[in-house]
């Protein structure tokens, strides 16, 4: 009878945090996107890394607005694990936009018209400008999956915090 018990889930804040995981890397998408069409070619460009991670750092925003409306606890395990294979993909947006912040951007630009150096160094700027928003859009997204990944593991029956008598979230 304890396993069809229903949990305590706090949907409120689950939905709060899964709206601010999806738009966390949909900036991370956006971003990467940017950086891989105005970037100067490279072979750590070439990888488009940032949306291939930001794809994956959307599925627990996703997972977190499902599982706030249906009280599964296969469905909150789904997203813990979901969360820590975000926090890999995260960690790779912060190493690629760190890398990147400056790799591959300068050039000799002494004999071009003055129009391609102002135009060079406008896009220099907004890819600099994309891998800092990346850089600042994943390390939120980092607190943001950790702070799910909490609420989630709270939530489950097999938690220390989880009376099985009562189905109810001890506050200690």
């Amino acid at each position: 009878m304890d396993r069809y018990r229903y949990f305590i889930f706090n949907q409120r804040n689950m939905v709060v945090l899964g709206l601010l995981q999806i738009a966390f890397s949909t900036a991370c998408i956006v971003c990467g996107f940017i950086d891989g069409i105005f970037r100067t070619e490279s072979q750590l460009g070439k990888t488009r890394a940032p949306i291939w991670a930001g794809m994956v750092m959307g599925v627990p925003g996703v997972l977190a607005l499902f599982s706030s409306q249906r009280k599964n606890p296969v469905l909150v395990n789904v997203l813990i694990g979901a969360s820590i294979i975000s926090c890999v993909a995260i960690l790779i947006v912060v190493v690629y936009s760190s890398l990147t912040l400056n790799y591959g951007e300068e050039e000799e630009l002494n004999s071009a018209p003055i129009h391609v150096i102002h135009t060079k160094f406008v896009l220099n700027k907004v890819v600099k400008g994309a891998n800092v928003t990346m850089l600042s859009a994943s390390l939120c997204s980092a607190f943001v999956v950790l702070a799910m990944a909490y609420l989630g593991c709270r939530s489950l029956p097999r938690c220390s915090c989880y009376d099985s008598v009562t189905g109810m979230v001890s506050e200690e």
